[in-house]
């Protein structure tokens, strides 16, 4: 009897074990089902984090790449006489009040996104980004893809327009020389087509600004042909060169320390070359 009292007493405390061992395996699988949440979520968050940055720098590159392009483009569509005054938004005379909008000053028309962004600009007096730049060919670059059959990451938008002059008074007006202009350069990646605002709140997005200025230099040789020194130098050695600067003979002349004075120090002659 106490043999059989014993057994059954070690059964019941088996099967005491095997329901707290359910338990624990609960609790265990409970808590792996939990890590493995969040693992996977960080995951998703660093790789959101890693793609939100990839596509910013991208909208940053393909930025940039609009102004290269501009500069291209203006560099082609520049004129001696005219400079920049085909290519730049019409000159709008000043001057106009300062806040909140110079409603005084004349309306901007255009077509696809000129002048974006001018309902809400207070600080370039109503012209916002500019007119969308336009080659000599009559291509606009707006949402422009591609470049040179070279295609792009996403897509770039360039606007120019007028700088603006401020008096004292705090009062606008445009600056009348067509050798100056702002560039805006806006970067988007992805693109996906489109313009609404679905699209680009779903998109990085990188806008860049600059000034250029137009420099013409004058055709043809501007110290003379063969009047020069050439590719010889005013010193000992040759170098340190002057381009612009008369070639004078004898002693005291411009190539005084490349012949020497000694026994050479006379007038240079036509077949004298330098040794």
């Amino acid at each position: 009897m106490r043999g059989r009292a014993m057994e059954h007493r070690s059964v019941e405390a088996r099967r005491g074990e095997r329901g707290f061992a359910l338990v624990l395996a609960i609790l265990s699988l409970m808590l792996l089902t939990f890590l493995g949440l969040t693992m996977a979520t960080t995951t998703s968050t660093e790789l959101q984090i890693a793609t939100n940055y990839r596509w910013s720098q991208q909208a940053l590159y393909n930025a940039e790449a609009g102004l290269e392009v501009a500069r291209v483009v203006l560099s082609k569509a520049a004129n001696a006489t005219t400079q920049w005054q085909t290519s730049l938004p019409p000159f709008r005379p000043g001057p106009w009040p300062p806040a909140p909008l110079p409603v005084s000053a004349p309306a901007f028309t255009g077509t696809g996104r000129d002048y974006e962004r001018s309902d809400c600009d207070s600080r370039g007096a109503g012209v916002g980004y500019g007119r969308v730049l336009v080659d000599i060919t009559g291509v606009r670059y707006e949402n422009a893809t591609d470049y040179a059959l070279h295609a792009l990451n996403g897509a770039f938008t360039v606007w120019i327009r007028r700088p603006l002059k401020t008096d004292n008074a705090g009062q606008y007006s445009d600056d009348d020389d067509n050798s100056r202009l702002v560039i805006v350069s806006e970067g988007v990646a992805p693109y996906r087509g489109g313009t609404d605002a679905f699209v680009r709140s779903h998109q990085a997005m990188r806008v860049l600004e600059t000034r250029f200025a137009l420099g013409v230099a004058t055709a043809g040789e501007p110290c003379g042909l063969g009047s020069g020194q050439g590719q010889e130098g005013g010193s000992a050695m040759g170098e340190n060169f002057n381009p612009c600067v008369n070639v004078t003979a004898g002693a005291g002349g411009t190539l005084a320390p490349v012949f020497g004075a000694g026994s050479n120090a006379g007038p240079l002659t036509a077949n004298q070359g330098v040794q």
